[in-house]
């Protein structure tokens, strides 16, 4: 190649370089660097008030519980285990889709299973809220005239975990309609009925299970549970819960 084809070259190549990618649509153009639409959305679906619950368990101020309820919609839809993988090689984790730089911040979980637990992203999510504003979040950026303008609901009935925090009660009232007569479930802890359907999220393991799986349960004093349709039901014995015998077992 001739010298002045080579300088052409070089020229061409350093304007593409200043001005980015020429054929980038208007959606790319908007959408922050490194990052993919590689979602998945996963674990339990949170109702709008129990998305403000958290909020105020953790000390967000009353001002921003619309704006972060709005946020987390856009977000994770609700979805207490959506996850989205970056191109950069980060992770984007839970209700409040906390990337995995922030993990053993003040505030935040040390592993990436811990942002699963709603209230321990809702908290994260303050510590990064504090530091940086609502504006830290691409969803309430994209849908800030929505956002700046919702409402905040009212709280979802809360009760008190085992450390001490709150979260959502997810025990229902009755039992299933397939298991009349059968005892009401009773979690072990609130955060492991986080659960997809049939199996269960289990807190003591750290991971999800299968239905029929019996644990021995580090939280609630103990005891054992076995997963049927997304819920804990108290009482095993002998490798045999309320819904017969246990597909696993796991004790402390």
């Amino acid at each position: 190649m001739s010298k002045l084809l080579l300088i052409a070259a070089l020229s061409t190549f350093a304007a593409f370089a200043a001005t980015g990618c020429a054929n980038q649509t208007d959606e790319e153009q908007d959408e922050p660097m490194g990052e993919s639409q590689d979602h998945l959305l996963a674990g339990a679906r949170l109702s709008p008030s129990e998305v403000a619950g958290h909020l105020r368990a953790v000390g967000f101020p009353e001002s921003a519980i619309g704006k972060m309820v709005c946020t987390a919609k856009y977000e994770s839809s609700f979805y207490s285990r959506a996850s989205n993988r970056n191109r950069n090689g980060t992770t984007d984790r839970g209700l409040f889709q906390i990337n995995s730089t922030h993990l053993g911040e003040a505030g935040c979980p040390g592993s990436s299973t811990g942002l699963w637990d709603p209230h321990a992203n809702a908290k994260c999510a303050l510590n990064i809220y504090r530091s940086q504003g609502v504006n830290a979040w691409y969803g309430y950026q994209k849908h800030r005239t929505e956002c700046s303008a919702a409402r905040a609901p009212a709280s979802a009935p809360q009760v008190a975990t085992s450390d001490g925090n709150t979260a959502d009660d997810p025990a229902p009232s009755t039992p299933p309609p397939s298991t009349a007569g059968s005892p009401t479930p009773s979690a072990p802890d609130p955060r492991d009925s986080e659960v997809g359907t049939g199996g269960c999220w289990s807190a003591t393991l750290g991971d999800m299970v299968d239905a029929g799986t019996c644990v021995e349960s580090q939280y609630n004093g103990g005891g054992w549970f076995q997963c049927h349709d997304g819920e804990w039901f108290r009482g095993v014995s002998n490798g045999e819960g309320t819904f017969g015998q246990c597909t696993s077992t796991h004790s402390l």
